[in-house]
């Protein structure tokens, strides 16, 4: 049966391509159903076209070393935005966009504006009428889990 390791260890030949650099995995859901979901991300985003790419690649793998059943789901896509951010490298690009971060036992949503190596800045409003402004640091470490909000307007 085929493991997380395993597929890390087979996309990480792929990730050596030039076209396919800088982008790594970010979860991998394999169930006892024969379904297997790989989400993976680069600092520039995926596009649908190395997500194609990568799965072709992987099925390939898969099927040469016989390592699932032979009716099996594969999906290999970006995380979207209705999950979270798993590494500090997946932070950058949402520079602007309003994240909901919950950290040391407490909530708190705001404008990503700073993105450094040990911690994140978010700006808050607040008051009635969201007329105060104020810049939050959150260490990473402190990072529970972080979810990047959907904005209409």
């Amino acid at each position: 049966m085929l493991t997380e390791d395993q597929v890390i260890q087979i996309l990480q030949e792929k990730f050596n391509d030039p076209e396919l650099e800088g982008c790594f995995v970010v979860d991998i859901e394999l169930d006892s159903t024969s379904k297997l979901r790989v989400f993976i991300d680069s600092e520039k985003g995926v596009s649908f076209s190395e997500c194609r790419k990568i799965s072709r690649f992987l099925e390939e793998r898969i099927e040469q070393a016989s390592l699932m059943n032979l009716n099996y789901l594969l999906e290999v896509s970006s995380p979207g935005v209705d999950r979270p951010l798993k590494f500090r490298r997946q932070y950058p690009k949402h520079i602007g966009r309003k994240l909901e971060v919950l950290h040391s036992e407490e909530k708190t949503v705001g404008s990503l504006k700073e993105v450094a190596e040990d911690y994140i800045v978010l700006e808050v409003k607040e008051g009635k009428k969201n007329e105060i402004v104020r810049s939050q640091k959150i260490e990473f470490k402190s990072i529970a889990s972080a979810k990047v909000l959907i904005s209409f307007n």
